[in-house]
Order: structure tokens, then C-alpha cells, then sequence
């Protein structure tokens, strides 16, 4: 059953007329019900003749021009060795992290930031707490790092209680390198947005922590030494620019 007619679904996309009358009408009317209730970001032709892209924030997937089969995958331009859709899921990556609230992370900057990396972290995390440790590294070579909250055990986990400890503190950034040294720090309950963290986390696709977003939309799954990761961050945020 279709959750909207396609005259909805091409409202909901922004889809100019002409636009839309490029796109088949099987290709329209399948992508508005992949997702009930939340319309694709984007549908569009792809360098493949009969298959469309359609995209969710970084979620990507492609339908045929019949709209029956669906496929999830990379599409990799062999000419050019450039993977099509990761390009899209770094789009929709940053475009996600863009919308969060500064404000609702922990911060650690240095006086002249020359890149930011968000990282999604939690504190009883072996690798995130060595990450952590070099933080002043990353300042040093003028890497921003922005922490948003993800314990592994969920939200019913004494990880998730001490997230919202580090967060609620006074100061959170002395709370989190406590809290990552082992040290115990005052139990605390406020408003947080680590839920909403949590959310953009699964559409990021996070899978453990650390996870770190560059400016650009990359991911890196795990732990990188400081010295590499400024390298690859002041890149991200060139790239980015560009």
C-alpha cells in the first residue's frame, strides 16, 4: 500500500515539475514508501541508464525504473576508482552533524581551530579513553574535538548515567577527563541532548565507539593516533571548504 499519492510525494521532495517528469513514476512512488512517514532527501538519476539513487540523509540506496527491485550497495566508478555513494553518505553525514547543536556537545578547542572532528564517544570505552588522552595533541596541532554522547549499553546502563553526569557538571570537560581517567565524579541529572545523539548516531550508521566524523563527512571507525589524525582532520576540513 502506498503511504502517499505521488503528487504528495513530489510536494514533500521539492521536486520541480520538470524534474519530476524525468523520474518515473514507479521509481517516485516506490521511494516515498521505503521510509513511512519520512519522504527520501533526494531521488535522482544515476550514470547507470534505468537506476535512481534515493537518498535519506547518509543512508543511500537505488531503485530500477520498474520500481520493483531494490539495491543496497556501493556504485564505484571504475574509470575513476571514485565510490559514487559514499560521496552521498559523507553529504548526508555532515549534513547531520551540521544540525546539531554545538552547544548540546562537550568541547575542547584550541585558540584557532584549523579543523573540527565529532566523535561519538563513551567513557568505559578502552579506545576512547586513549583517544582522550591525547586531546591536547589534537589542540596542539589545532584540531577542535567535539564529543557527543553514545553508550554502548544504552540508555538503561551506568555508562549512559555517567554521560549525563559529564554533561550536567559544572565543568564537563574537567567531568569527562575525570570520568576517562577512571576518577569518579559527582552523580548529576539535567536535560542533555544525548538522546538526540544517540539518534543521529544510527543514522551516521555508528557501530562502536570511538567514531569520528571529519568536516568533509568521513568516518573513522576506531582509534587513530593523534599524529595521524590531524593530518587527516586539517585535510577534511580543507577538502570541506572546497
Amino acid at each position: 500500500m502506498f503511504f502517499r499519492s505521488i503528487l504528495i510525494a513530489l510536494g514533500l521532495l521539492g521536486l520541480s515539475t520538470a524534474a519530476a517528469q524525468e523520474l518515473p513514476q514507479r521509481v517516485l512512488e516506490t521511494a516515498a514508501t521505503l521510509i513511512p512517514g519520512t519522504p527520501p532527501d533526494e531521488i535522482k538519476a544515476t550514470p547507470l541508464p534505468g537506476l535512481y539513487q534515493v537518498t535519506f540523509g547518509p543512508q543511500v540506496v537505488y531503485l530500477f525504473a520498474d520500481g520493483r527491485y531494490l539495491l543496497h550497495g556501493d556504485l564505484i566508478d571504475l574509470d575513476t576508482t571514485v565510490n559514487l555513494t559514499e560521496e552521498v553518505r559523507q553529504t548526508g553525514r555532515r549534513s547531520a552533524i551540521e544540525d546539531l547543536d554545538e552547544a548540546g556537545m562537550v568541547v575542547f578547542s584550541p585558540a584557532e581551530p584549523k579543523s573540527t572532528i565529532t566523535v561519538f564517544t563513551d567513557t568505559e570505552c578502552g579506545y576512547c579513553v586513549r583517544l582522550h588522552k591525547e586531546v591536547d595533541q589534537l589542540l596542539a596541532g589545532g584540531v577542535k574535538v567535539r564529543y557527543l554522547g553514545y553508550p554502548r549499553a544504552g540508555t538503561k546502563s551506568s555508562s549512559f548515567d555517567t554521560l549525563v553526569s559529564v554533561w550536567c557538571a559544572d565543568n564537563p570537560q574537567q567531568a569527562m577527563t575525570d570520568a576517562k581517567s577512571g576518577r569518579a565524579i559527582e552523580p548529576r541529572i539535567c536535560d542533555t541532548d544525548i538522546a538526540r545523539h544517540m539518534e543521529v548516531a544510527e543514522l551516521v550508521g555508528v557501530r562502536g565507539t570511538p567514531t569520528i566524523v571529519l568536516q568533509n563527512g568521513k568516518t573513522i571507525p576506531g582509534y587513530v593516533p593523534a599524529g595521524e589524525l590531524i593530518g587527516l582532520a586539517n585535510a577534511a576540513a580543507a577538502a570541506a571548504i572546497n
